[in-house]
C-alpha cells in the first residue's frame, strides 16, 4: 500500500468518527431506555442549571434552578464561576455495572451518582482562595441500583477564561468504557515515546551531520512529545497527581508555541530557496510573544488569548503550506512527503481545533495515530533530503544533456 493510499485511509477513519447511541429529552429527563450497553451513550440533552450555587443532591431538591442544554460552558464574562447541574438518566433494565467518562472540566467539580460522590478533580470552592483548579479527564466505574440515575455536578472556576465543560460525559458498559480508557492511554503514551526516540535519533545524527535542520525536527519531535502528556489525556497529572496546574496549563500552551517556532524553522531550513525570511521570522517572533505572555500573565488572561492564536497559527500553515508546495513544484527532495504531512496535519489540526470549541467528540486514538504518522512523514522526508536514505529514480530516469557535461569546461 502507498503512502498516499495509507494518507486516505487515515482521512477516511479521521471522519468517520464512531457512532454514539441518541437519546430523547423530555424536560430535565434524559430518556436512554431504549439504549443498549453494548453501545456509547454521550450523555447530552437538558439538565437543570443552578448558577453560582454548590448544592448537594438535597439541597437540589429544594432549590429552584434553569433548564439549560448540557454540557454547558458558562460566561465568566458575566461573573459566573462556580455551579450545579443535575441531571436525571432513565436507564434500560438489565445492565448495572456502568462507568462515565469524565472529559477535561474548567476548572475543578465534584461528582454524585445517586447521591454517592464517584469522582472529583481538584477543590469546588465558592471564592478563588477555596477553589484549588486541576485537570484530569478519567473513566469512573459505578453500580446503579435503579433504572434512574441521577447526576449532581459541581464545577467551579476562577482561574481560566471558560468555566464548566464543552465535551460530552459518555455512559457505558464498566467493562468496555475502561478498555476503551486504556486503549487511549496506551496510544498516547505509544505517541509521545515514538516523537521522543525520532527525536534523539535525529539529535544523535547532528553530530554527524552538523546541520541545522536536523535540530529543528529534534525539537519538534520532543517538543510535540512532552506536549502528547500534557495536553488532551494530561497523563502527566495521571503520573503525578499533585503536579501543579499552574505550571501544568503554561507547559500546555508553550509547548504549542514551541512547536510552531520549530516547524517554521524546520521548513525553512530544509527549502531555503522557497522560503521567506521575512515572513519565517516573523512567525518565530510572534510565538515568541505568546510563549513569553504565557509564562509572565495570570492563566485567566492567556488561556483568553488563545482564540487570537489561532488567526496567527492559521497564517503560519498556511506559509508553510505555500513553501512545501513550491518545493513540490520544483521537485526538491523530500517535498512530495512534506506536502502529504502537511494535508494530514491540516485535518489533524483542523479536527483539534473543532474539538476545542466544542464542536466535535475528542477521540485520542485518531489523535495519537494522526500525529505518529505526520511525524514520521516528515522524518522519511528528512532522511531523504539528508541522504541517509537514498532515493531510487524512477523508471523514466534518463541523462539529459546537462547530465553527461556538466562537469566539463567547455570554450
Amino acid at each position: 500500500m502507498t503512502i498516499t493510499r495509507l494518507a486516505l485511509l487515515f482521512f477516511f477513519v479521521l471522519y468517520a468518527q464512531a457512532s454514539v447511541s441518541q437519546t430523547s429529552n423530555t424536560n430535565e429527563i434524559i430518556d436512554a431506555r431504549n439504549w443498549t450497553s453494548e453501545t456509547t451513550l454521550a450523555l447530552n440533552g437538558t439538565c437543570v442549571f443552578f448558577e453560582n450555587q454548590l448544592l448537594s443532591p438535597s439541597e437540589c431538591k429544594s432549590q429552584l434552578g434553569s433548564l439549560v442544554d448540557f454540557p454547558k460552558l458558562f460566561d465568566t464574562d458575566k461573573e459566573t464561576e462556580f455551579a450545579t447541574f443535575k441531571l436525571t438518566v432513565l436507564l434500560p433494565t438489565g445492565e448495572k455495572d456502568l462507568a462515565l467518562a469524565l472529559p477535561q472540566m474548567y476548572c475543578s467539580y465534584r461528582l454524585w451518582a445517586n447521591e454517592k460522590i464517584i469522582a472529583e478533580n481538584g477543590t469546588v470552592g465558592t471564592t478563588k482562595a477555596e477553589a484549588i483548579p486541576q485537570w484530569l479527564p478519567k473513566t469512573v466505574p459505578f453500580h446503579a441500583e435503579s433504572d434512574t440515575l441521577t447526576l449532581v455536578l459541581q464545577v467551579s472556576n476562577f482561574y481560566h477564561a471558560k468555566g464548566g465543560l464543552k465535551e460530552s460525559i459518555f455512559l457505558g458498559k464498566a467493562e468496555t468504557m475502561m478498555h476503551k480508557r486504556n486503549i487511549s492511554v496506551m496510544s498516547n503514551i505509544v505517541e509521545a515515546a515514538a516523537l521522543f526516540l525520532i527525536g534523539i535519533f535525529y539529535l544523535a545524527v547532528f553530530i554527524f551531520r552538523t546541520k541545522k535542520v536536523t535540530v529543528y525536527f529534534a525539537l519538534l519531535c520532543i517538543t510535540w512529545a512532552v506536549r502528547a502528556l500534557f495536553s488532551n489525556l494530561y497523563l502527566s497529572i495521571s503520573f503525578l497527581p499533585g503536579f501543579d496546574w499552574f505550571i501544568m496549563i503554561r507547559i500546555e500552551y508553550v509547548t504549542l508555541y514551541l512547536t510552531m517556532i520549530w516547524a517554521v524553522l524546520f521548513v525553512g531550513s530544509i527549502f531555503q530557496s522557497e522560503s521567506n525570511v521575512i515572513i519565517k521570522y516573523s512567525l518565530v517572533f510572534g510565538n515568541i510573544i505568546f510563549a513569553a505572555f504565557t509564562l509572565y500573565s495570570e492563566p485567566r488572561l492567556f488561556t483568553r488569548g488563545l482564540n487570537i492564536y489561532l488567526i496567527v497559527s492559521a497564517i503560519l500553515l498556511l506559509y508553510c503550506g505555500y513553501t512545501v508546495i513550491r518545493a513540490w513544484v520544483n521537485e526538491r527532495t523530500g517535498s512530495g512527503l512534506l506536502t502529504i504531512s502537511l494535508i494530514l496535519a491540516l485535518n489533524v489540526f483542523g479536527y483539534d481545533i473543532f474539538v476545542y470549541e466544542g464542536f466535535s467528540t475528542y477521540d485520542p486514538v485518531i489523535f495519537s495515530a494522526g500525529y505518529i504518522f505526520i511525524f514520521l512523514l516528515m522524518a522519511l522526508a528528512l532522511a531523504l533530503h539528508l541522504q541517509i536514505i537514498k532515493s531510487k529514480p524512477g523508471p523514466t530516469s534518463h541523462l539529459t544533456y546537462d547530465d553527461l557535461y556538466k562537469n566539463q569546461n567547455l570554450n
